[in-house]
């Protein structure tokens, strides 16, 4: 019996020729800002610009909500490996308020978009919700009922175990 120089074990893994070696995504890096006063710096430098700011500006009169703009840019920042999630997190707060600080001298209304508006549902939809699902819950009781007043079944088949008297 001949001897096998190559082991089973040495082949790839299914699925790595579609994966990244580990490290090679800038998220999976360490992160050029370790603090939230680094991330602040990073972004309120590029968001006072007068570009970015004019372009911002533009997207704030289009109703975009300041919220989603500050969490894009963060993610972006995230993506790129310029900082952590919980950098990003703690960041956005002082985004939103320099975004309503730029909008207020520009002038135009804005869409914070914090706000937790909890519509009441129309009492004629609640009201045949309620109708439809005590209608089911009847058709549910009413399934018990014949299930308790119809006879048991006795197994039949080659396999089913009898019953001894």
């Amino acid at each position: 019996m001949a001897f096998r120089e190559t082991s089973d074990f040495d082949m790839p893994i299914p699925g790595m020729a579609m994966t990244h070696e580990l490290g090679a995504r800038p998220w999976q890096s360490p992160p050029k800002m370790t603090t939230v006063e680094e991330g602040i710096d990073f972004y309120l430098s590029r968001l006072v610009d007068k570009k970015t700011a004019s372009r911002l500006i533009d997207i704030m009169e289009k109703g975009v909500p300041l919220t989603a703009i500050a969490e894009t840019l963060t993610l972006g920042g995230v993506m790129q490996g310029m900082h952590t999630i919980d950098v990003a997190i703690l960041v956005n707060p002082v985004l939103v308020e320099l975004m309503e600080g730029l909008a207020k001298n520009a002038g135009i209304d804005y869409v914070v978009g914090d706000d937790d508006e909890t519509e009441e549902p129309d009492d004629v939809l609640l009201r045949n919700a309620m109708d439809t699902l005590s209608k089911k819950d009847r058709a549910i009781f009413s399934q018990d009922e014949e299930q308790e007043d119809a006879p048991a079944e006795e197994p039949t088949g080659l396999m089913s175990r009898r019953e001894e008297v």
